[in-house]
């Protein structure tokens, strides 16, 4: 700016309260700079210059404006979900296709099985499944191996092998991964590409077609879902033909001793001295750990005391001078029996025996053919069924549920080979959100969600004015989600971004503040962004009638919400009168929706939508009350609803609906919808309340919702949900022996969001009415600014304290609260070397301070002094 030549100086006021004009000023400290000038991580004020601004005053605010945007900050915390980090042979039951969790509807389920994930995995799944083949002296035989979950067959009903929340055996309540007694585990099958054969021979090893040995059999190894076996006897169950049994025999250790030989081996960390401490011609006798074990031939097994097996599968006595005496065996030994009485068909005639205890529900069928001389096998399959309802927790294993349902009598070798599981790691863990429907006292209900900026909202919805009548909002302050309803002072009413897909539109909550009429000076409407928190203040401009007509257009969340004047010329929609009523383009469509029902719907900021609906007087909130309110949440899909997000693969969660009453006591009160909208299925979802509680009910909808319905004796209900970012898929696991899972831990990361300085912040001081209203940073002195010789008392001359080649910074509170900063020197220069110190107030803390600091330049450096 530039300053006319002083004709006299005057001493400048001192520090500490002072009168300047008419305004009364209390002491302020450049030391809080920028603070006084930042709400909630946001620019709260106006930067004015002169309306005449010599360049080197635009530069300075310019300058000012760029620093402060960096101030404008607000701070974010990310919080990245945990997860489950598995090291071994382990599958993740999933496709492109996850599992889902199923869904407890009140009158029927909808369940999606591991088997509608996949009919089986092989080797490309799980490496305990791998190819291998098997040498005799017949044939080479290469094999495959094959899991079918939950069986093979499609003609069984799917009502088994599923992740619900419900109620187990022991009354406990949790999500599950449930399998239904009687119904089917799996199927294990090994396929021979090329059939295993084997000669049909006597006992003497000759060929016989009455024969009962299968002697090319004996003595091979297999490996079985990852498990090394021995095939230790290998017979036709009679010389009919067409059947046969298998002994196998796998274990911890083998080895093959001679006749009183010792040596030591070690088994799952305890020592085992194992000497053959007699053998005869088909018999071996063992002594370990100086415990005799019977006499046993090729096949048996036998016990020891503390329950390790041992088994022997071959014995070999040269009964002559200096013959060998030895014995093959297994020590922690795993013995099988695989029999079937027709290897021609498909129909299973044996359980499977583990270490000689049948294994009632895991039937055997072995298919190949017999001619009498040439045995030949193509397939085994052990299928493995339920014996009774197996509940498998978060954190748990199939083999462990099967433990604790059957006790003493448990047979966890259903699965075959016991050298895999199945494990139930829980949901998938993503960042959430809450949704509630609470109290306000016992006659008002509030909405509370996370709106589209991330901020929580907490909205009334439901009052109880007078006996069993509702109103929509709280007392004066009606709740407006309907384009044709008018909007009055103090109302709350919703707008949401129709242009986007359902589940990713951004939602606001606004409450109308009122509004300046049209003939005042600079008029506005004033919003209260509840969930933020601030106060939007936007000017508008109308036509020379009061009829209806647009005013304003909103900007929130990307999009444009057009507000209108009501259309009562001369009454309460006037814009010649201050707080006239409005309307407002809820959706962001371009225009107001004159039907009566045009609902605006929330949606959180994770894509919950909530509808909130009174039918009883369709949506009139200028009635004196309704009966009931309906409050519908949703998750919606782009495959049920259209035009939306694609939440979910298969099972579309159920809508989850309450109806908000009245009482005769003008107490508010809730009960659970069913089957009111579509999206319900003709249904509700079960809530189930734990074993020991009272009051209280818990649900899971598919998506991985999670409700509670608290239902205190004396007072209103409440609704809780946590609802999740993405949907919360089941971490169902088939896991070979050896593998393990870890959880890695959810993550914190404190960020900041910048938060943009509006247009319009900089101003002129001519549209400046009061500078007292508002916080104020003034650039340029008395003799260019006129906000600043008004904040100065109009000092006579303009250029009274300062000094040719001096800036200077200055601050003071006012009254109210509100502050006002100068910026400002003897000539233009000076106030841009004044607006540099403030644009790099971090360079300059030591010296920026008080409430007056003076500013030199000496060279390229700035010098600042009390």
């Amino acid at each position: 700016m530039r300053f006319q030549k002083a004709i006299k100086r005057m001493i400048a006021l001192g520090t500490g309260a002072i009168m300047v004009g008419s305004s009364v000023f209390a002491a302020a400290d450049l030391a809080q700079y920028p603070n006084q000038f930042i709400k909630d991580g946001k620019f709260s004020g106006v930067l004015v210059v002169g309306d005449k601004a010599a360049a080197e005053d635009v530069i300075g605010i310019s300058d000012i404006i760029s620093s402060l945007q960096f101030a404008a900050t607000k701070k974010v915390t990310t919080t990245t979900a945990g997860a489950v980090a598995v090291e071994g042979d382990a599958w993740q039951v999933g496709t492109s296709n996850h599992l889902e969790l199923s869904e407890d509807g009140s009158t029927s389920d909808t369940l999606e099985t591991l088997r509608n994930i996949t009919t089986y995995i092989d080797q490309n799944n799980l490496k305990a499944l791998a190819a291998g083949s098997v040498t005799n002296n017949k044939v080479t035989s290469p094999y495959n191996q094959y899991l079918y979950l939950l069986g093979p067959g499609a003609e069984r009903t799917l009502d088994t092998g599923y992740v619900i929340y419900s109620e187990n055996d022991a009354d406990v309540t949790a999500d599950f991964l449930y399998f239904k007694s009687g119904r089917e585990i799996g199927r294990y099958l090994i396929e021979f590409t090329t059939a295993l054969e084997s000669d049909v021979d006597d006992s003497a090893g000759s060929s016989s077609t009455t024969g009962l040995f299968l002697t090319d059999y004996q003595d091979i190894d297999v490996t079985l879902f990852g498990k090394k076996y021995t095939i230790v006897t290998a017979k036709r169950v009679s010389t009919v033909g067409s059947s046969v049994v298998l002994t196998l025999m796998g274990g911890a250790g083998k080895d093959t001793l001679l006749e009183k030989q010792t040596k030591t081996y070690t088994i799952g960390g305890k020592d085992y001295e194992v000497t053959l401490n007699f053998v005869d011609a088909d018999e071996a006798q063992f002594v370990i750990n100086g415990q005799s074990t019977r006499k046993m031939k090729d096949g048996d097994t036998d016990k020891l005391s503390d329950g390790t097996t041992i088994g022997v599968t071959d014995v070999l006595y040269q009964d002559y001078a200096g013959g060998i005496h030895s014995a093959t065996f297994f020590i922690g030994a795993n013995k099988l029996e695989i029999k079937d009485t027709q290897v021609t068909d498909t129909i299973t005639s044996n359980q499977l025996k583990v270490d000689d205890n049948t294994i009632d529900d895991a039937p055997v069928i072995i298919e190949g053919t017999d001619t009498n001389s040439t045995f030949k096998i193509t397939r085994i399959h052990v299928n493995m069924t339920a014996d009774d309802n197996f509940f498998v927790p978060a954190g748990g294993k199939l083999s462990e549920a099967i433990k604790q349902e059957g006790g003493t009598s448990a047979e966890p070798q259903v699965l075959f080979t016991e050298n895999w599981d199945i494990e139930y790691k829980g949901l998938k863990k993503v960042n959430t959100e809450k949704i509630r429907v609470k109290t306000s006292g016992s006659s008002q209900y509030n909405l509370e969600f996370v709106d589209g900026d991330g901020n929580k909202v907490d909205v009334p919805i439901a009052k109880a004015r007078v006996a069993s009548a509702l109103i929509f909002g709280d007392s004066d302050k009606d709740f407006i989600n309907n384009e044709n309803s008018t909007i009055t002072k103090d109302d709350y009413f919703v707008v949401t971004d129709s242009t986007r897909k359902r589940g990713e539109r951004k939602t606001y909550v606004l409450q109308y503040k009122g509004a300046d009429k049209v003939t005042a000076d600079n008029p506005v409407l004033k919003f209260k962004n509840v969930g933020k928190g601030d106060t939007i203040e936007q000017t508008y401009a109308a036509g020379t009638g009061d009829g209806a007509q647009q005013l304003a257009t909103l900007k929130i969340g990307g999009a444009d919400f057009r507000v209108y004047n009501a259309s009562e010329t001369g009454g309460s929609g006037s814009i010649l009168v201050n707080d006239f009523a409005i309307l407002v383009d809820l959706d962001a469509s371009g225009g107001i929706n004159g039907g009566n029902l045009s609902i605006i719907n929330v949606t959180t900021r994770y894509g919950a939508e909530i509808q909130l609906l009174n039918r009883t007087t369709d949506m009139d909130v200028a009635d004196d009350g309704f009966s009931s309110l309906q409050v519908i949440i949703k998750t919606p899909d782009e495959g049920r609803e259209g035009s939306s997000k694609d939440s979910v693969e298969n099972v579309q969660a159920i809508d989850f609906g309450i109806n908000i009453t009245a009482d005769s006591n003008t107490k508010v009160a809730f009960g659970l919808l069913s089957g009111f909208t579509s999206g319900m299925k003709g249904q509700r979802l079960t809530l189930r309340t734990p074993d020991g509680k009272t009051n209280i009910a818990y649900g899971y909808t598919s998506y991985g919702a999670f409700v509670t319905h608290e239902t205190p004796s004396s007072e209103p209900g409440t609704l809780d949900i946590v609802y999740p970012e993405s949907q919360m898929y089941p971490l169902v696991y088939i896991a070979a022996k050896g593998s393990s899972f870890s959880e890695v831990g959810a993550s914190t990361t404190d960020a900041v969001t910048v938060q943009r300085i509006q247009v319009g912040a900089a101003k002129l001081a001519s549209e400046v009415s009061d500078v007292k209203a508002q916080n104020t940073i003034l650039v340029g002195g008395p003799c260019a600014n006129a906000a600043a010789a008004t904040v100065m008392g109009n000092p006579e001359p303009c250029t009274t304290g300062f000094s040719l080649g001096e800036g200077i910074i200055q601050i003071w509170e006012h009254t109210n609260g509100n502050v006002a900063m100068l910026v400002a020197g003897y000539g233009a220069v000076d106030t841009r070397n004044a607006a540099a110190v403030v644009a790099n107030y971090g360079d300059h803390k030591a010296n920026l301070k008080g409430t007056k600091v003076r500013v030199t330049k000496s060279g390229s450096a700035y010098v600042v002094t009390a």
